[in-house]
């Protein structure tokens, strides 16, 4: 039972702070408000679920809803995509005044956020859900190092 609540304790202490990171983050990320409240509400809710496993883990026996090692890798990722999302604002604040309409601009912020809200939940999902959800994606299946040979 002492097991089953420290992995509690530490999958709450990986969500708030992973939360935390993602909201700070979207303050200045997305380009209007609705899109704000859409990445949040949608982060909200995959945070929920990882809270609720916990919860179950902890009542019902299991593993913990996170593995600790995982947190590293997704705050990396974070920061990369927030400071690629900064990069991309000052390049598309400076295209403006090269005489490329708003109206283009605009779309292209919306589809750049689109993007990065889909890869952020997709390494939400291999944090904290093991890639449950996203691991029947299949982007091609290209030679990779990581699979085995077929013979």
């Amino acid at each position: 039972m002492g097991s089953g609540l420290i992995d509690f304790i530490i999958t709450l202490v990986a969500v708030f702070g992973t939360g935390a990171l993602f909201f700070i983050g979207m303050e200045r990320a997305a380009p209007d408000p609705l899109m704000k409240k859409i990445g949040q509400i949608t982060v909200a809710v995959v945070l929920g679920i990882v809270l609720l496993y916990a919860i179950k883990g902890v009542l019902f026996g299991g593993g913990a809803a996170v593995a600790s090692s995982n947190i590293v890798p997704f705050a990396i990722t974070v920061i990369v995509i927030f400071v690629l999302l900064f990069l991309l604002d000052k390049i598309l604040g400076a295209a403006a005044g090269w005489g490329i309409p708003g109206w283009i601009l605009e779309i292209v912020r919306y589809v750049i956020f689109a993007v990065v809200l889909i890869a952020l939940l997709v390494m939400l999902d291999k944090t904290f859900l093991g890639g449950k959800y996203t691991s029947s994606l299949d982007f091609g299946g290209g030679p990779s190092i990581m699979r085995p040979e077929r013979r």
